[in-house]
């Protein structure tokens, strides 16, 4: 078709949003039948698995691509904990629009460590997407606000959004599928040992949960993260957050299709801020883009 490697990046993006906006549904689910780190530990442990036959031989030996690959994981890590835990309190269209919100703090980390300037539609952007999370909350409802849920998925927004720059910087240097078995390994990992002593196990072995691991273990964890470390290196930060700002979108439409979850007005306009809130911020709406956009 003709398509630029950039192009083709983009579209995959697209499609791996759709997936992972599609999963938060699956996830709440799986969520009743097994505790948040033993479906994380099977989750991830299967995609690991799955993963690491498509790892060159000899490719996790070469200089930095363990260390590289241990620090994505971690942030990783960090992210899909305290999601996962997030979403035993809130319900997936709130967990997916506030994850969505690492859009925002992506750019802005990267000012903070140093690798950019601050931009006016950054700031604009950050504020409107934080307005947005408080407004999708429906702080006036009985029983909205911000609650348990809201505040442990907005920490991992941050995690996510330090997932992405590293993971740009690291497949820039080394094999992108050694980088994606090493962050997937790495999660599994942190669960597993953190499980006995940061939780009450819980595993039922319904056909529910036993889905659920196929679809995200298999597509959304292992072709996922494999597809999105081979393209990374193919577009930029800035064009990667852009696509993954529909994640929310899917995954709104996905519950309100299999769980009747409707928004209330005050709810949408929120989401609808803070989607206005990424693409302020990362269209750049207020000036011209920087030509630095990867922060490599």
């Amino acid at each position: 078709m003709g398509l630029s490697r950039r192009g083709i990046a983009d579209l995959l993006i697209l499609g791996l949003s759709a997936i992972w906006g599609c999963t938060f549904v699956v996830i709440k689910q799986a969520l009743d039948d097994a505790s948040p780190l033993v479906y994380m530990a099977l989750r991830f442990g299967t995609g690991a698995l799955l993963l690491r036959p498509l790892v060159p031989r000899g490719a996790l030996r070469a200089p930095g691509t363990l260390k590289g690959g241990f620090v994505v994981g971690l942030l990783l890590a960090g992210g899909f904990t305290f999601q996962t835990y997030g979403l035993v309190h809130t319900t997936p269209a709130r967990s997916a629009f506030i994850t969505g919100v690492n859009v925002i703090f992506t750019p802005l980390l990267a000012v903070l460590i140093g690798m950019r300037s601050p931009r006016a539609s950054t700031l604009a952007g950050a504020a409107m997407a934080l307005t947005g999370m408080y407004l999708l909350t429906d702080p006036m409802a009985h029983g909205g606000g911000m609650g348990r849920g809201e505040w442990l998925t907005l920490v991992c927004a941050v995690c996510f959004a330090g997932h992405l720059l590293a993971l740009d910087h690291f497949t820039r240097k080394h094999d992108q599928a050694s980088i994606a078995f090493m962050q997937i390994g790495v999660v599994g990992l942190v669960a597993a040992l953190a499980l006995p002593w940061a939780e009450e196990a819980k595993l039922n072995l319904t056909p529910r949960l036993i889905s659920a691991l196929v679809i995200t273990s298999v597509i959304g964890t292992a072709l996922a993260f494999y597809v999105f470390s081979r393209v990374q290196s193919w577009t930029t930060p800035a064009r990667a957050a852009v696509l993954f700002s529909s994640e929310p979108v899917f995954a709104a439409l996905t519950s309100w299709l299999v769980e009747g979850e409707i928004l209330s007005a005050v709810a949408m306009g929120g989401a609808g801020l803070i989607l206005a809130g990424i693409l302020t911020a990362e269209l750049n709406l207020f000036g011209r883009r920087s030509p630095a956009t990867s922060p490599t």
